[in-house]
């Protein structure tokens, strides 16, 4: 009978589940500590400062590296009943034996706090800190530093730091640092830079003496800091100065100047501020560091090509830039728009987003082109407004200076350009095909070159191209689809080489694109929107997402898609994801306000969702990523998380 029973029962269970207690762990560490505090099985007795702690041997080498090697390399301790730790105190490794047997740091009954002080490098170093809430107590947190640094006990240092992180102010910074430097903990160490970055202004003007007194290490962490933005950079070269004159440390000004970003201050700062001053008369670097300055501000074209730390702002986020445009009242745009997206967490939204302005384009244009070389922003070409109502395509150019948030002509093309492609290749600026002002579709390619301002024609396609896209990856130009000057739509994929000055042909795409965007993330070239033909040759919108694998030169349909058909778009790469920003809708002859993300940054967790909306419905739009310094957008908004997802399409 009970056979009969278990054979019914097992007939029952029809698969196999993993069972987990969810409190099995603590409670079998909750039962190893009561042990210790009974003194019941503890096969070791720790013993600092005379006092004595039994404890297990198992606990102890689990939770740290130290003990492990102790008990279990045959050391004399391995066999040994006690040991005897020196330099460390009993209040120090009872908070460690604490921490080992429970994950916590326990709170003692202390309310009045001692002054802590002890040697080190840095000399005696003394610490007061206010009364807290947290579990540790200022009075022995140098104990607890120095048993958990002693022992290797990483996890305890952490909380450690993390509660010394709470405590950071104004008052205590430099002993922290002190502190961290000492005990080798670099998330506190971290944390008092950061501080120390974010608070120097209000430092120097209530505490200078305190700021003149920082260690070398300490100073040079700040100078360094991109996110030193209280200061401008002509203020952090005068606190180079009195740093530098503040117990006559002139030992490191050599080091110490290479972090003043010369090439951010304007020229008359540069002659009468920093080239004149006796400091700098006396050391051959400071002289060359200025005048590099002084140089790359003379070259004016050449800029993009000689970024250096020194030229470039402090504090830079990557934004989203849109540029130009044709709104339904025909106009042409001028105007140049950030959006800041700020981290991989805020990437969805949905509605209509903060678009900021910036200095516009001299002149509004649609269906031009846009390249980012050094961090400035070149726009080429695209269609015109005259004072006629005319509009036609025009040659030429201008570059957008996101530190001063101004523009600058630059050399015009050889030949006037709408719906062409402009590439950024190492040192050079490419223009292939588009259409000239009498609508004529063409071959030609020309680079621009920014130590000379000027344009030269290199190897010419195969054929006359417009509409087509472009993007460059691994300093070659990759160029899609379009339509000749004979109205054939185009399915060809090309690539120039311009090492070599040679066109090459690739696997040609699944199928015909114009008006398109092109994109590459991950050595994967990705084609979206666009226009193609039907069987009675009438236009129709692609919704497909065909990807292209540069390495195995194959084109794979992709299993997700398009929201919604959109051509004539700007598109911009950030992160993993692909920007499809504006547009044209041939089904109802309207621009669009849409901005649809292509997330690709996770192989098989591929979504398309909509983005933030545009100011303004626009076709012929332009748009990039784009470092904008905390000086000319200091209001970057982050995106909003939305209810819900897209999802995958």
């Amino acid at each position: 009978m009970p056979s009969e029973v278990c054979l019914s029962i097992q007939d029952m269970l029809t698969g196999q589940r993993l069972c987990q207690s969810s409190s099995h762990n603590d409670a079998v560490l909750a039962a190893l500590n009561q042990q210790r505090n009974d003194g019941i099985l503890c096969d070791i007795t720790l013993i600092a400062e005379e006092q004595k702690f039994p404890a297990h041997k198992a606990v102890l080498a689990a939770c740290s590296d130290y003990f492990r090697a102790m008990f279990s390399l045959c050391m004399v301790e391995s066999c040994a009943d006690e040991v005897n730790l020196h330099g460390i105190t009993g209040i120090g490794l009872k908070q460690a034996l604490d921490f080992a047997y429970t994950g916590q740091l326990c709170k003692n009954d202390i309310k009045k706090y001692r002054f802590v002080k002890f040697h080190g490098k840095y000399g005696e170093l003394k610490i007061t800190l206010t009364k807290n809430k947290v579990l540790l107590e200022p009075g022995v947190i140098q104990d607890v530093l120095a048993a958990g640094s002693h022992l290797q006990l990483l996890e305890m240092l952490s909380l450690c730091s993390h509660y010394l992180i709470q405590e950071l102010n104004s008052f205590n910074y430099l002993d922290l640092y002190k502190l961290a430097d000492l005990f080798n903990l670099n998330l506190l160490e971290k944390a008092v830079v950061d501080f120390l970055v974010k608070h120097l202004s209000e430092l120097l003007n209530n505490h200078p003496d305190e700021v003149l007194a920082l260690p070398y290490c300490l100073i040079q962490e700040v100078f360094k800091s991109d996110q030193l933005t209280s200061l401008s950079e002509e203020q952090i070269w005068q606190l180079a100065v009195r740093w530098l004159e503040h117990n006559c440390r002139y030992q490191y000004m050599d080091e110490l100047l290479q972090y003043v970003r010369f090439g951010l201050m304007d020229e008359d700062t540069l002659h009468t501020v920093a080239l004149s001053h006796p400091l700098v008369q006396t050391s051959e670097t400071a002289i060359a560091l200025i005048n590099e300055a002084l140089v790359y501000h003379q070259s004016i074209y050449a800029q993009p090509i000689w970024q250096t730390r020194r030229t470039k702002p402090r504090f830079q986020s990557d934004t989203l830039y849109i540029i130009g445009g044709k709104k339904r009242e025909i106009c042409r745009v001028k105007e140049l728009r950030y959006f800041n997206p700020v981290d991989q967490e805020n990437v969805h939204i949905a509605g209509i987003a903060n678009w900021s302005e910036l200095a516009p384009m001299p002149v509004g244009r649609s269906h031009h082109c846009v390249a980012v070389m050094g961090d400035f922003l070149f726009v080429a070409g695209g269609e015109v407004e005259q004072a006629t109502g005319r509009t036609c395509a025009v040659r030429t150019a201008c570059r957008y200076d996101p530190r001063n948030n101004s523009w600058a002509e630059i050399a015009p093309m050889k030949n006037c350009r709408e719906h062409f492609v402009l590439g950024a290749v190492d040192e050079f600026l490419y223009a292939v095909g588009g259409r000239n002002e009498l609508r004529q579709v063409l071959p030609t390619v020309e680079r621009y070159c920014p130590k000379k301002n000027k344009w030269t024609f290199v190897l010419s396609f195969d054929r006359s191209l417009s509409c087509h896209a472009g993007c460059v990856v691994d300093g070659l130009l990759w160029i899609s689809g379009g339509v000749t000057n004979t109205a054939q739509y185009q399915n060809r994929l090309m690539v120039y080489d311009p090492t070599q000055n040679k066109w090459l042909s690739r696997s040609p795409m699944l199928q015909r694109r114009v008006y398109h965007s092109m994109a590459a993330v991950q050595r994967k070239l990705y084609v979206l929107g666009g226009n193609d033909l039907d069987y009675n040759n009438d236009r129709i919108l692609v919704r497909h997402i065909d990807s292209y694998s540069i390495d195995a030169d194959q084109w794979t349909r992709c299993h997700f898609s398009m929201l919604t058909g959109q051509n004539e778009s700007g598109v911009a790469v950030h992160n993993g994801r692909i920007y499809l920003v504006g547009g044209y809708s041939i089904w109802t002859n309207e621009p669009s306000a849409c901005i649809q993300v292509l997330d690709v940054s996770k192989e098989g967790k591929e979504e398309v969702f909509y983005g933030p909306s545009l100011p303004f419905a626009s076709n012929g739009i332009a748009a990039c990523f784009l470092p904008a310094p905390y000086a000319t957008c200091p209001n970057l908004q982050p995106l909003q998380v939305p209810h819900h997802k897209m999802g995958n399409v």
